[in-house]
């Protein structure tokens, strides 16, 4: 999975719990910590989104290592007819 992808997912599922957290009733104690985990979860994806943008070049130069040449399309066999 992309990093940019994985890092707004931990960002969205951190505001997912607050929400959940507020809409459920739920006892108080249970309510507070959802709500510090979902901060926690939130905090942890922004962390990685701006560990991304001050370290661009890590994920440049993992990319290019992984990228393979294009290869042409094949084209598929079709059934030879039978009439």
């Amino acid at each position: 999975m992309d990093p940019l992808t994985k890092a707004a997912l931990i960002c969205g599922s951190g505001s997912m719990i607050i929400l959940v957290s507020i809409l459920i009733n739920l006892p108080f104690v249970v309510q507070i910590v959802l709500l510090l985990t979902g901060l926690v979860v939130s905090v942890y994806g922004v962390f990685l989104l701006v560990k991304m943008v001050v370290h661009p070049a890590e994920k440049s130069s993992d990319k290019l290592t992984e990228q393979a040449p294009p290869s042409a399309p094949k084209k598929k066999k079709r059934p030879t007819s039978t009439f």
